[in-house]
C-alpha cells in the first residue's frame, strides 16, 4: 500500500513538473523583460499584459491538477491489468512499435478536432471555451489555460487510447511528453519557422506556432493539432499570416 502510495505521488509530481518544466522554460527564455533579440519572431508584436498573464497561470494550474488525477487513473487502471498497454516490445514487434505512435498521433488530431469544433458551438463556446480564448494573444502559459470542463474533455483521449489500442508505455510516455510540447509550441507567440519550411511539401501538413495564433485571433479557422488534414478537408484552414496588433 505504501509502494502504492508514493508511485501515485510520482505520478502527480511527473505531470505537474512536465508542465511547470516546458511552459516555464518556454516562458523564461521568450518572454523575459526587456529582451529585444527576439522580437522580429513574435507573431503579434504587442506583448500580454501581466493580467493576461494571471489569467493563463490560474487556470493552467487548474489544469495542472485535473491532469495529474487523470494520471493517477491511468496509473490505477494500468497496474490492475484494465489497459492495452504493455511492457515487452517483443510482444508486437519493432515495426508496430513505431507505427503505433503516429497511429495515436493521428488518432489524436482528429479527436481534438472535433472536440475543438464541439467547444466551439455557441453554448460551449460562451460557457467553457472561451476561458481559453480569453487568450488572444497567448504565451506558453495558455497551453494549459482551460475551463475544468475542456481539461476533462482534453486529458479523456488518453483514455481510447489506452483501454483500445495496444500501446508500448515508451510510446505512450514520448505522446505525453509531445502532447505538451506541441501545445507549448501552438501557443508560444513566436514563430521561429522560416515561411519557406513551413509552406514546403512536408511544412504544409503540419500545424506551427502561427497557425494556431492564428486561431487564438480568427476564433473560427485552425482547428488542428498536430496535422493541417482536417481543416482542409473541413476547409476551417487559414493560411495567411496574422495581422498585426
Amino acid at each position: 500500500m505504501e509502494d502504492e502510495g508514493e508511485m501515485v505521488l510520482a505520478v502527480v509530481a511527473f505531470a505537474l513538473a512536465r508542465y511547470a518544466l516546458l511552459a516555464g522554460l518556454s516562458y523564461a527564455l521568450c518572454y523575459r523583460p526587456g529582451l529585444r533579440s527576439l522580437q522580429r519572431f513574435k507573431i503579434q508584436p504587442k506583448q500580454p499584459s501581466a493580467r493576461h498573464i494571471q489569467h493563463e497561470l490560474l487556470y493552467s494550474s487548474s489544469t495542472a491538477c485535473i491532469f495529474s488525477l487523470l494520471g493517477v487513473v491511468v496509473y490505477w487502471l494500468f497496474t490492475h491489468g484494465y489497459t492495452t498497454l504493455y511492457t515487452d516490445i517483443a510482444l508486437q514487434g519493432w515495426a508496430y512499435f513505431g507505427a503505433s505512435f503516429l497511429l495515436v498521433l493521428v488518432f489524436h488530431d482528429a479527436y481534438f478536432y472535433w472536440s475543438h469544433r464541439l467547444l466551439h458551438t455557441r453554448w460551449l463556446y460562451r460557457h467553457v471555451h472561451i476561458v481559453h480564448h480569453h487568450s488572444t494573444n497567448p504565451t506558453p502559459w495558455a497551453a494549459y489555460s482551460f475551463h475544468p470542463v475542456e481539461a476533462l474533455l482534453e486529458g479523456a483521449v488518453v483514455f481510447p487510447i489506452i483501454l483500445i489500442l495496444p500501446v508500448h508505455v515508451y510510446v505512450f510516455g514520448c505522446f505525453l511528453v509531445l502532447v505538451l510540447a506541441a501545445n507549448i509550441v501552438g501557443h508560444l507567440g513566436y514563430e521561429f519557422l522560416p515561411e519557406g519550411v513551413r509552406r514546403s511539401l512536408l511544412g504544409k501538413h503540419l500545424t506551427s506556432s502561427t497557425h494556431h495564433n492564428l486561431h487564438h485571433q480568427l476564433f473560427n479557422k485552425n482547428y488542428g493539432y498536430y496535422f493541417t488534414h482536417w481543416d482542409i478537408w473541413m476547409k476551417t484552414g487559414q493560411d495567411k499570416r496574422p495581422r498585426k496588433r
